[in-house]
């Protein structure tokens, strides 16, 4: 018995991505948006908390999360790259840092009393807490970061 339906697997024969890790991905890029708010928006509500949260080692974590991306973007059999094929293999560790990053960051930010620890903080650090289990407990992640379509994967493989 397979463990996967023929839903979960894409054109190319691999795992599909979750939505959860999607889902996942995007959100880690949230301080980018907290960053942009100020030039996107003006409310003054919206600009006063992007000023309040806004943090460049927060916004620096995030990297990692755009670099799995990318590669989640172009997980297709023409890719060529080795370093974005490395990006996947290591899109769970890269992932784990970015949560990891934030996380430190944050607690860093309240011990040393440079931001107040509010609402908002609880609810980053409760999400990023989640994500940081979900990636570490899915057999389903690991099992998505350890493939990528095969280079030679043709049209007539359909």
């Amino acid at each position: 018995m397979t463990k996967y339906r023929f839903e979960d697997y894409n054109e190319y024969n691999v795992l599909k991505v979750p939505l959860l890790l999607v889902l996942a991905s995007i959100y880690l890029l949230k301080h980018f948006l907290i960053f942009a708010l100020p030039m996107i928006s003006t409310i003054p509500f919206l600009v006063r908390f992007a000023h309040l949260q806004f943090s460049v080692p927060l916004v620096l974590s995030g990297i990692p999360a755009i670099l799995v991306i990318v590669a989640m973007l172009r997980r297709i059999p023409k890719t060529r790259s080795p370093i974005l094929r490395g990006i996947w293999q290591w899109g769970k560790a890269l992932l784990l840092s970015s949560l990891l990053l934030e996380v430190g960051f944050t607690i860093l930010y309240i011990v040393l009393e440079l931001k107040k620890f509010n609402e908002v903080s609880l609810v980053f650090l409760y999400l990023d807490i989640v994500l940081i289990i979900y990636l570490i407990k899915s057999q389903r992640v690991r099992e998505v970061f350890a493939e990528f379509p095969d280079k030679d994967w043709s049209e007539d493989n359909r």
